[in-house]
């Protein structure tokens, strides 16, 4: 026999339960009568009977949820069926939407499942393994066809897993199956895998004392490991959110109120320690500001289902994570790849959190109809209505998050308008990439510039080192040097820090700039600008400046959604070319000294999924102030033709020309509409009237000026 396995007698159960309750009245009769099998049953009978919110489905409505499902999300039920026809053969494939680690080779156990089984060196594969997301669809699986055999899966998996992996004797995370976030995790799915299959004879009296032993091992697991570091790491919310939700389904467990306390207060401590004052999470990355705002949601939701209310707080701070999600999908409600995270469609998170707060605005950002995951959780009820809860567009289309470093610029909600999202904060802790002043740009239906995702979280592959240093994201470097030092998964040595941001949003035209000082350190410090200006709605202007003693090389980095790219010899000017989709024109203002390439590189859309694609690098070596300036113009599909872009002089209003490491200014013109702009970009802050300068024959003064030429008419606009 495995030397793990345990032999927990099922009836230890009755020393967990506060038999004091009326209900148990049944079950503590039998034990007075050492009748302990019949106290089994009775306990049997009572749990899958009771009426505890959440933990069984509406069988009057059965039927009618069914055929819902089948309906309308009949894509998602295809996968969770192929999903559980594969559980059964023991096949093992991690491919739902939000699994945080997803795999594309299937493994398959033809004897006993390994639950410590590493594939290809990735040792989050079988922390995957552990957290049994797939008994979910046994569950969902069953509870659709009446299969005893999905029933009979799970139960097997279920009891040989317990069997297999006793709990240790102090909360460990040098351990496969027992980290804490996989004990966490996992209650959650246990618990809804059960309210699927209760009815099943095949969880018998005798499984589900086992299993409730189990989940309170997991709990009491869970409220001794906690440390102030859970507080700050996403691993507290997940763990919490497992503890809490056996409290809640288990009440009937005399260390059942102990649980539900420290839940309350451990939610309420990560949701204000670890949410920042704009609503994203600390560690700056989508994904898992998603797992852990699923996570709060999941709490909120059991919690109202039972009369509670958490605190006011916490609630305002779910909330303003799910506001903050809508504002940074993109137009096709996908969240940007920052950090460590996948290009993952949010609408089913905005789904949940729009119908939990009742908020038409978050519904805006979520499905049309009812999706499968928030179907099963809130029934036929929650089905009927979202549906006449009024969807309401958001009251911005621009939006800054300047705490945690996020700007949003776009044209408007529809799925064809223009996007570009600016990154200039913290790091983020382990999940974090070399990401300072990255950008992404969407436009006309179509990812354009982009981050590289995050592939792995394994060492044994250089492409997870690779994919978090400053140059696979949308930045600058200098002399070919990162401005944060990356060293392994999850450790780095020279952390660059934001220096400063500003932003202003106008209804003609939004502004982002920031810096920072990556490159300070240098013996040779080098101090960087990046500014980004959205004439609205046609194109963005990116200027980068550096400021030195000593000559360096100073390099934009252009990373490419998968497709052909192409750059013109002596103008520089590159192009994507997407036959019958739209395309994006980088256009350089200033090709004097300007050298540009393209190279074959690799973007990760999803965890352990390569595609090839292509990146672009603009460089241009120099002392003083150098900088670097491109018009980036989005095509629609179609569209043949780009503006035509010059560099325009400068004069002081006394005459003497302006030299380009003060002030440079191009003009971009749109031939086809009668169109003519001029931007105006100041390297030194205006500070006296030699600082106003003088452009096409007009007067000006400050940092960043427009100037339009349109129906015979001119305006002038000082942007900053």
């Amino acid at each position: 026999m495995n030397a793990d396995v345990r032999s927990t007698s099922p009836y230890a159960v009755f020393t967990l339960l506060d038999l004091e309750l009326p209900a148990l009245a049944p079950v503590k009769d039998a034990l007075s009568q050492a009748r302990q099998d019949d106290a089994l049953t009775e306990l049997h009978r009572y749990l899958t009977n009771r009426s505890t919110p959440g933990w069984r489905a509406e069988d009057s409505r059965k039927q009618q949820h069914i055929d819902y499902i089948q309906q309308y999300c009949a894509d998602e039920l295809e996968v969770v069926m192929k999903t559980a026809d594969e559980v059964m053969e023991q096949t093992f494939l991690f491919r739902f939407p939000w699994d945080m680690e997803r795999s594309r080779i299937p493994v398959s156990f033809e004897e006993e499942i390994d639950w410590r089984y590493i594939p290809d060196k990735d040792v989050e594969w079988a922390y995957m393994l552990n957290r049994h997301r797939y008994w979910v669809a046994l569950g969902q699986a069953y509870a659709i066809t009446g299969n005893e055999e999905y029933a009979r899966t799970f139960c097997c998996q279920l009891e040989d897993w317990m069997d297999r992996n006793p709990v240790p004797d102090m909360p460990t995370n040098d351990t496969l199956t027992w980290r804490t976030i996989e004990a966490g995790l996992r209650c959650a799915n246990w618990i809804k895998a059960l309210s699927y299959i209760q009815d099943s004879p095949l969880l018998t009296p005798t499984l589900l004392a086992k299993v409730m032993i189990s989940l309170h091992e997991h709990s009491e697991y869970l409220a001794l490991s906690f440390t102030g570091w859970k507080n700050i790491s996403n691993w507290g919310v997940l763990e919490t959110c497992g503890l809490f939700q056996t409290a809640l389904y288990f009440p009937e467990f005399t260390r059942a109120k102990i649980w539900r306390r420290l839940g309350e207060e451990r939610l309420g401590e990560t949701a204000r320690i670890q949410v920042m004052a704009d609503g994203i999470h600390w560690e700056q990355s989508p994904t898992y500001h998603h797992e852990v705002l699923v996570c709060f949601l999941d709490c909120i939701r059991l919690a109202r289902m039972n009369g509670l209310e958490l605190q006011d707080e916490l609630q305002q701070k779910v909330h303003q994570m799910a506001v903050a999600s809508l504002y940074w999908a993109k137009p096709n409600h996908r969240q940007p790849m920052l950090g460590d995270s996948d290009d993952s469609d949010v609408r089913s998170i905005l789904t949940y959190a729009g119908w939990l707060f009742q908020d038409s605005v978050l519904r805006f950002g979520g499905y049309d109809h009812m999706d499968y995951d928030n179907a099963w959780l809130f029934g036929m009820n929650g089905v009927e209505g979202y549906e006449q809860l009024i969807a309401e567009e958001p009251p911005y289309l621009s939006r800054s998050f300047t705490h945690s470093g996020h700007y949003v610029m776009r044209t408007g909600w529809d799925e064809q308008d223009l996007y570009l999202y600016f990154h200039c904060g913290p790091l983020g802790g382990g999940h974090g990439h070399a990401d300072l002043l990255h950008f992404d740009l969407h436009a006309f239906g179509r990812d354009m510039l982009t981050d590289l995702g995050r592939y792995n979280y394994s060492d044994h592959t250089p492409l997870r080192k690779a994919l978090k240093e400053s140059a696979a994201h949308n930045t600058t470097t200098v002399d070919g040097i990162g401005f944060t030092e990356i060293t392994d998964t999850w450790s780095f040595s020279q952390i660059a820090k934001p220096t400063g941001s500003k932003w202003i949003s106008n209804p003609d035209f939004d502004y982002v700039e920031g810096s920072h000082d990556g490159y300070r350190h240098l013996d040779d410090p080098v101090h960087l600008l990046r500014r980004i200006i959205f004439i609205k709605p046609y194109y963005w202007l990116l200027v980068d400046s550096f400021s030195c003693r000593q000559e360096h090389t100073f390099s934009q980095h252009f990373h490419f959604a998968p497709g052909a790219v192409q750059m013109e010899d002596e103008t520089f000017i590159c192009r994507t070319k997407n036959e019958r989709e739209a395309n994006l024109c980088i256009i350089p203002v200033n090709v004097k000294g300007l050298q540009g390439k393209i190279d074959d590189g690799v973007i990760s859309r999803e965890y352990n999924l390569l595609e090839p694609n292509q990146h672009a690098v603009y460089s241009r070596t120099g002392k003083g102030t150098v900088s670097m300036m491109q018009m980036l113009y989005p095509q629609p599909s179609g569209e043949p033709f780009c503006p035509l872009v010059e560099q325009v002089p400068i004069y002081r209003h006394t005459g003497e020309p302006v030299d380009a490491v003060q002030a440079e200014a191009c003009r971009i013109s749109f031939p086809e509409r009668n169109e003519e702009h001029i931007i105006v970009i100041s390297h030194e802050v205006p500070s006296s009237h030699l600082d106003s300068y003088v452009v096409e024959g007009i007067q000006i003064f400050g940092e960043v000026v427009l100037i339009v030429f349109a129906n015979g008419q001119k305006k002038v606009t000082v942007i900053r």
